[in-house]
């Protein structure tokens, strides 16, 4: 096989890659609003480091995690928060071994009369065929409260109405033939 095939065939690789990693990401952000926590905890390698930066927000309180057992509980205590969390300018760079990406972006979250926002970044590695998180940090950086006479439109689940109970379609990486 020429040099120039094989350049070809790991740039295809990389972007395959990186399709697998928006999808990690995705599942992340509708497990977490879905409550999911066994199914998020998952998507995080058994030594993942998780740093949450001004949490919970506004708090100054920074909180860092490492392993599935001191993470779990960050996630477990979510549940029953009604919020939708939403990333984008969403940014990922798959490293030249095709084994690591890093991640990017900016972060929106609703809860009930009120915004927050920040940053998204982290480290992924490909671990048995799926893109894990290996570090991921969570920089809450601003928020407002905005009082209201009606109750918000977050009192229901995600799952509530959707079609796959609010888990998310799932990038598979292509089987290799032969």
């Amino acid at each position: 096989m020429s040099e120039e095939i094989k350049e070809i065939l790991a740039r295809i690789a990389r972007i395959e890659a990186k399709d697998a990693c928006i999808s990690t990401f995705n599942e992340y952000l509708y497990y977490l609003d879905g409550e999911f926590a066994e199914e998020l905890l998952g998507l995080f390698t058994k030594d993942a480091l998780v740093e949450a930066v001004q949490y919970p927000p506004g708090t100054g309180e920074n909180v860092i995690l490492r392993g599935h057992k001191e993470i779990f509980p960050l996630y477990e205590e979510h549940k029953g928060i009604m919020s939708r969390h939403h990333a984008a300018n969403v940014t990922i760079n798959v490293n030249q071994d095709g084994k690591t990406a890093d991640l990017s972006a900016y972060l929106v979250t609703a809860i009930n009369y009120g915004l927050t926002g920040g940053l998204y970044e982290a480290t992924l590695k490909l671990t048995d065929g799926k893109w894990l998180f290996s570090w991921l940090r969570i920089c809450s950086n601003w928020g407002w409260v905005i009082p209201q006479e009606y109750a918000p439109f977050l009192e229901e689940s995600l799952s509530a109405r959707s079609f796959r109970k609010g888990k998310p379609v799932i990038y598979e990486l292509p089987k290799p033939k032969g």
